[in-house]
């Protein structure tokens, strides 16, 4: 079969040149190698056509800040008390650090019991500067250990160059060829202790510029100048050693476009992104309460459960957003987050529990652990009106499930 195609609607689209005649009238006849290439470029832009109404239909995703806690980066279980050995180094130096290690004590922690040098001194009654100026490591264990600590902590600047920067008073020319002056720097090893027998736990050097100051902690960006960023940062991971900390981490959130509710979705995605979570929170659940079939309120409803450290709900929830309609688990991934985030958090809070053997995540619904052909089938009359679909599973059913038990038979 032949079709009179017009020619300049065909020579862009990447037909052959061979396979183009140019008549006098403007049209030509295709044969069957061009209806070849037309069948080729039809299934593009078909293929083309689904992927941007499932993108339109599904929506995509976005990334949200989140804060989690972390387990210490030594194994020291669940400190209680801790005391902080003077840092040693250059002494104004060394002194603005422990003034900082106490403006950065973890607040999160109330429980913990924090002895500064002061402290150990006028409880101990031993002198923890020896003759040369410089801490004793030795007479801070002794001091930590008289006065009932677990851990001691000790700080050693090995180097640093914060000294003050001098800033042009006027731009002469060719000034751009002088190298800048280098960043603020400062390496400091960090010990940790056991107080009772005096045993090294372990060490760890901490490498800080302004940079890095400011990408680990944002809130650092206000500082006034980068001595202070770099001190702050260092005092802060030092106490990443010993007792949980939190942690800035990215929750992947659900973006619909098309679906019922995507504005309010949106919405809360835009309060998410600003960390307020208990008002995204609403929009979700406003969403998913109007819109029960919104996969993507009910999936970030999930995170904001794990925001507020609620792991039971964030899988209750997490099991109305599997409403896809197709086959297999879509769910996966998130859970598998979720658990990771919960094994932290037990880590952190749990004397019993080690990061490295958690005990098993609880079950959302125990019904789930239970082998699906002994599992009594359930009736549609006791399903709302809404999730009756026909071919399709209620909430709640997996595709395997809702196969092997049909409610026809």
């Amino acid at each position: 079969m032949l079709f009179p195609i017009f020619l300049d609607t065909l020579g862009p689209f990447g037909v052959s040149g061979d396979s183009l005649r140019h008549e006098n009238a403007g049209f030509r006849l295709l044969g069957h190698n061009d209806t070849f290439w037309i069948a080729k470029l039809m299934i593009r832009f078909g293929l083309l056509f689904s992927g941007m109404l499932s993108v339109l239909l599904t929506g995509c995703h976005m990334n949200a800040p989140m804060h989690v806690w972390k387990t210490p980066r030594l194994s020291t279980g669940s400190a209680v008390s801790v005391a902080v050995a003077p840092v040693g180094g250059p002494e104004q130096v060394a002194e603005k650090l422990d003034k900082s290690l106490i403006a950065t004590r973890p607040q999160t922690m109330p429980h913990l019991a924090v002895l500064y040098p002061d402290q150990l001194e006028n409880i101990s009654g031993i002198q923890l500067v020896s003759y040369d100026g410089q801490p004793s490591e030795m007479a801070a264990y002794g001091a930590a250990k008289r006065a009932g600590a677990q851990y001691v902590l000790s700080g050693e600047i090995l180097q640093h160059d914060l000294g003050p920067r001098e800033v042009p008073k006027q731009r002469r020319l060719f000034s751009f060829l002088k190298k800048p002056p280098p960043d603020e720097s400062m390496s400091v090893r960090w010990t940790v202790f056991d107080a009772r027998t005096g045993s090294r736990i372990g060490q760890h050097t901490i490498d800080m510029d302004p940079k890095r100051a400011q990408l680990d902690y944002p809130d650092l960006a206000y500082q006034g100048s980068g001595e202070s960023k770099v001190i702050a940062a260092s005092a802060r991971r030092s106490w990443e050693m010993v007792v949980p900390t939190t942690t800035a981490t990215q929750a992947t959130l659900d973006l619909p476009w098309m679906m019922p509710g995507s504005a309010r979705v949106r919405k809360g995605n835009a309060f998410a992104r600003l960390g307020q979570w208990e008002q995204a929170e609403r929009e979700w659940q406003e969403a998913a309460d109007l819109h029960p079939w919104n996969r993507a309120a009910w999936h970030n409803l999930s995170m904001a459960a794990v925001a507020k450290e609620d792991f039971q709900l964030a899988r209750d929830r997490l099991e109305h957003s599997n409403l896809s309609w197709l086959p297999g688990d879509e769910t996966a991934e998130t859970s598998a987050w979720i658990d990771s985030i919960q094994r932290d958090y037990r880590a952190c809070f749990q004397p019993n529990s080690s990061p490295l053997n958690p005990p098993a995540p609880m079950l959302a619904n125990p019904e789930l652990s239970k082998n699906p052909a002994t599992v009594k089938p359930r009736s549609l009359d006791d399903q709302p009106w809404y999730t009756i679909v026909p071919f399709m599973p209620p909430p709640g059913w997996t595709w395997k499930d809702w196969w092997y038990q049909s409610t026809f038979f």
